[in-house]
């Protein structure tokens, strides 16, 4: 299935007793927020439960992505920063590095959690670099690159791609009041938005109605988890029951 833009990546199969839940969307569709409130009622429920991010710290503290990051707004290639005389910052550079450290991350923090039986939560994953490289690049220069290494990640049990309005975006970036954690141009910010629809479209991910309250996003997500084959024979059924519950009590 393909928008025309975006094509689905083919992410290998797991087959580790534990569960890999991933979450995505654009800054402030309440990721952090519905991830929190998902592994605490899965470890209430009695399950071990690991949460982690991508991309993870080796490559944030990179000052080549903390250049993209804090210039999001313009569309790089191998020219300049948007002042014209700022860093020179090459996508598909980029989109290695970032697809290395994921590899990486997934070799020595999630495939071991997922060998114990743990349930992984992962803020961000292979379809947020799809969408965020896809609305700074030229997806036929760099998609054949992400699709060559998508190929050794493992596909999620359950991908949650929370979807907000641009506006909604902008109102609750700008509400945390940080000078150093401001939101793009809303020109941007409305590609950015549609590349996220569009990735979860190809890629079959859960579509959440983020600009509803994070109770609702959360019954709706966790009715999900428990639907998910590996949740249900759990041998630990008393958790399985417990997560029951609480989508009943929702």
């Amino acid at each position: 299935m393909s928008t025309g833009v975006f094509e689905a990546l083919k992410l290998k199969p797991h087959v580790y007793p534990g569960v890999l839940i991933t979450l995505c969307g654009v800054d402030g569709a309440g990721k952090s927020s519905l991830m929190e409130s998902l592994e605490g009622a899965c470890t209430r429920a009695g399950l071990n439960c690991v949460t982690t991010f991508t991309p993870t710290r080796r490559i944030r503290k990179d000052a080549v992505f903390r250049h993209l990051v804090d210039s999001s707004w313009h569309r790089s290639g191998s020219g300049s920063g948007p002042d014209g005389g700022g860093r020179r910052v090459d996508m598909l550079g980029i989109l290695l590095s970032i697809m290395g450290d994921l590899v990486q991350h997934m070799t020595d923090t999630v495939i071991p959690a997922l060998e114990r039986g743990d349930v992984v939560f992962c803020d961000r994953y292979v379809f947020t670099s799809q969408a965020e490289i896809g609305t700074r690049s030229d997806p036929a220069e760099t998609a054949p690159v992400l699709h060559s290494i998508a190929g050794h990640l493992l596909r999620p049990d359950v991908a949650f791609g929370l979807n907000v309005s641009g506006a909604t975006s902008h109102r609750r970036v700008r509400a945390r009041n940080d000078e150093n954690d401001q939101p793009p141009p809303m020109s941007f910010l409305m590609r950015q938005v549609a590349a996220y629809r569009d990735v979860f479209e190809v890629n079959g991910v859960v579509a959440l109605d983020a600009e509803r309250s994070i109770d609702e996003t959360f019954c709706t997500a966790l009715s999900h988890i428990v639907a998910i084959e590996r949740v249900a024979r759990r041998s630990d059924s008393i958790a399985v029951g417990r997560l029951t519950r609480t989508v009943a009590a929702c």
